[in-house]
């Protein structure tokens, strides 16, 4: 019998970003965020990527979750690094380390692979269960219980609502996101369907460096627009 490709969201499950993509996912809730302030971070200890072959940054999403506990201590804080880190090692020891003004970061309470209920989400994002139900309908946002995706969306979804914009103008955006993920399937099919070993962990590279490209180029055609209206 033959075996039945591993599918792209399984492929995800042990994907790997590069530098570029990590300042994409963080860029919003961190717009300070640089290259060499992330390299700054790995120089002191505070994370540590892995490296291919050619010497390339590779980061898992632990290691995006531990940036952004960093960063948010640094800058709700204003801890010095010292003292993060300090933190950091007594957590990946087991400890329960208390932070000086006793306040956990926020980010802390969002893993990768955590579900959430609609009171959750409402608790972690504002979002009202109207706003809920209208996202649900065109397809931005799961039904119970959410992931951490699902958190993040809906954050987003909370801050468009202040300017007016519903979920339902947003229609086109999911679209889009279902095409380039046709796109990115259709490129990393074949080499799931081989189902040999580093199949998967190579068609989630694939797909990664495919997405962050497609990100490039929407975040640049919004910025030229952005641009001549500013100039």
């Amino acid at each position: 019998m033959v075996a039945r490709p591993t599918s792209l969201a399984t492929a995800r499950a042990s994907k790997l970003f590069t530098i570029g993509r990590v300042l994409n996912i963080l860029e919003l809730e961190f717009p300070e965020l640089s290259p060499s302030k992330l390299r700054f971070l790995e120089e002191q200890g505070l994370v540590t990527p892995q490296r291919t072959d050619s010497g390339y940054r590779k980061f898992t999403e632990d290691d995006i979750d531990r940036l952004r506990v960093i960063l948010e201590l640094q800058r709700d804080q204003y801890l010095p690094l010292k003292v993060i880190r300090q933190y950091l090692e007594d957590l990946d020891s087991g400890k329960a380390p208390k932070l000086p003004n006793s306040m956990e970061p926020k980010s802390l309470r969002l893993k990768v692979g955590k579900k959430y209920s609609e009171l959750d989400l409402i608790a972690e994002t504002a979002i009202t269960p109207a706003l809920i139900a209208d996202a649900q309908e065109v397809g931005l946002l799961s039904s119970e219980p959410f992931s951490v995706s699902d958190v993040e969306i809906a954050k987003s979804v909370v801050q468009l609502h202040r300017f007016g914009i519903a979920p339902r103008h947003l229609r086109g955006l999911k679209a889009a996101a279902d095409r380039e993920i046709g796109i990115i399937e259709g490129v990393v099919a074949p080499i799931l369907a081989k189902n040999e070993t580093g199949s998967r962990s190579r068609a989630a590279h694939f797909a990664e460096d495919i997405e962050s490209q497609f990100a490039s180029i929407r975040a640049a055609i919004v910025r030229s627009v952005i641009g001549k209206i500013d100039s």
